[in-house]
């Protein structure tokens, strides 16, 4: 067992033609708000040791503190972790203005429009205190409801620039120019974003030692009933064998999927035909027939055409109705980890796929004895093979990100 320092939470892992990556949230309160980063590590071991901690992505804020009632602070939330074809890593990560986020969602602002076509694209709103509303363009520019640019630019993560002055942090409250904390901390600027989620992607090339500038991708997936909040859910992400990476979002009231043909760099979401099995945090996995099977809770649905429609899925072994689930598939066999229930504790359930004499798939059997994984405290887990007989398993325990390697037969 392998423990990740600080207070971390929500793992996302996954193996990249042998060298193990990991990413996670890394607070200071101890609550899903606050000053909250993601980092990344990677082990060429097989998680016996693991490298030095790399900051992906920082939030802005007014100030950093371990207080936590301390809300000065915009924040990321729930990494998910690709593989991508080419090679790359693609991370796609939950952003917050400063606010409690969904812990708090009476406060956001799901009424005020956030986003706008024009140019060819969905692009982000910003309003100045007038409630007047600017448009963000791709490149950085703002123009205004006449769609003639300004002197404002934005740069980085919400960095607002008038000329050449750096006038404060559109994800952040607080009058111009009033900065609280140390140095590393800024203030609120003239124009600010909506109060609702926001998804970033970025990318890495080296395995996760750098990562690309972050871009805001929320205005090419985003629903208008889905309200202010769309969040990534808690594990990895699935690469089917056509190479489409599928990645299981939330809303406050649905689950839905989204999918990317091309490395990660543009993203798409079928508004048609959502992901309705369930509410919350969903996991996916590739079946040995190429099916693309999701599930949450007791309910499960399943895609036969690389993620797009969905249907009713598999049976599901027995687990927890409310637990965080991972699910990975390793040639016909099938693991998922689970919280084993109200007294705490983990276990890896694995299921194993069935053909008729023919050698047509006919579903998954579900083996009835679960491997422990721990039995202290068991929370969000991410799961992904590292060969063809082992497994690597991250999850919460309390506090902190543990890391198991588990042996399967």
């Amino acid at each position: 067992m392998y423990s990740f320092n600080g207070k971390t939470f929500a793992p996302s892992l996954v193996n990249n033609n042998g060298t193990l990556v990991a990413a996670m949230c890394k607070g200071v309160t101890g609550k899903k708000w606050g000053y909250i980063e993601i980092v990344t590590m990677r082990s060429a071991d097989a998680g016996k040791t693991w490298g030095d901690e790399v900051v992906a992505i920082a939030p802005p804020a007014r100030t950093i503190s371990e207080d936590e009632n301390n809300t000065k602070s915009a924040f990321f939330l729930n990494p998910v972790l690709a593989a991508a074809p080419n090679g790359d890593l693609v991370m796609l990560v939950t952003f917050y203005p400063e606010s409690q986020g969904s812990a708090k969602a009476k406060d956001l602002e799901k009424k005020k429009t956030a986003f706008t076509y024009f140019d060819g694209v969905y692009c982000p709103i910003v309003y100045d205190r007038d409630k007047s509303f600017y448009i963000l363009m791709t490149d950085g520019a703002v123009v205004d409801k006449t769609k003639a640019r300004t002197a404002f630019t934005v740069k980085g993560i919400g960095d607002l620039y008038q000329g050449e002055e750096y006038v404060g942090n559109i994800y952040l409250n607080g009058a111009k120019g009033k900065s609280e904390g140390e140095e590393e901390t800024t203030f609120g600027s003239v124009l600010k974003s909506p109060k609702r989620s926001y998804i970033f992607a970025l990318t890495s090339s080296d395995n996760g030692l750098t990562w690309s500038e972050p871009v805001n991708i929320t205005g090419n997936i985003f629903a208008a009933n889905d309200g202010a909040i769309l969040e990534t859910a808690n594990g990895n992400a699935v690469v089917t064998s056509t190479g489409r990476i599928i990645v299981p979002l939330k809303t406050g009231k649905k689950s839905v999927a989204i999918y990317s043909d091309d490395n990660g760099i543009t993203w798409h979401r079928n508004s048609r035909m959502l992901y309705t099995a369930t509410q919350g945090d969903w996991t996916a996995f590739q079946t040995s027939d190429n099916k693309v099977q999701g599930f949450a809770g007791k309910k499960s649905a399943s895609s036969s055409d690389n993620g797009i429609n969905w249907d009713k899925g598999i049976k599901l072994p027995k687990l927890p109705k409310k637990s965080l689930k991972s699910a990975a598939a390793l040639g016909d066999s099938v693991f998922v980890t689970a919280p084993t229930g109200k007294k705490g504790g983990g276990s890896l359930t694995i299921g194993d796929s069935v053909f008729n004499k023919k050698g047509k798939y006919k579903g998954i059997k579900w083996r009835k004895a679960k491997t422990p994984i721990t039995d202290g405290t068991f929370a969000a887990s991410s799961i992904t093979p590292i060969t063809a007989n082992s497994l690597g398993v991250m999850f919460e325990d309390g506090d902190k990100v543990n890391f198991t390697l588990i042996n399967v037969e």
